[in-house]
């Protein structure tokens, strides 16, 4: 062991990267996560882009993401946040306002180190 978290070890860093390539989520994630890019007046990709966004704040880090789009997915999972702050009608309270703005803050936080 080289940490304290459940990835930091080699038997558990080879366990999600093979999670990672058998179940291809990191794909499945970052197709999710290009819906940020399209228009949505209907906010129809809101619900999916915030479950893509939970996949990134759960998996997306070193020893258990491929390390190859860590930062990309990490950047895209942020502009999908602001897409869904933007979204008045998923915002709908402040209680889910504040959660999704802590998430953005985690996102952002995780990108910078």
């Amino acid at each position: 062991m080289w940490g304290d978290n459940p990835w930091d070890n080699d038997s558990a860093s080879d366990w999600f990267a093979d999670l990672m390539q058998r179940t291809h989520l990191p794909d499945q994630v970052r197709e999710t996560l290009l819906l940020c890019e399209q228009e949505d007046d209907g906010g129809e990709n809101t619900a999916l882009l915030r479950a893509a966004v939970y996949c990134v704040l759960q998996f997306c880090r070193v020893y258990i993401w491929p390390i190859e789009h860590l930062d990309s997915d990490l950047d895209l999972a942020i502009k999908a946040t602001h897409k869904i702050l933007s979204d008045e009608s998923y915002c709908y309270s402040e209680k889910i306002t504040a959660q999704i703005q802590a998430e953005l803050k985690e996102l952002e936080l995780r990108r910078k180190t």
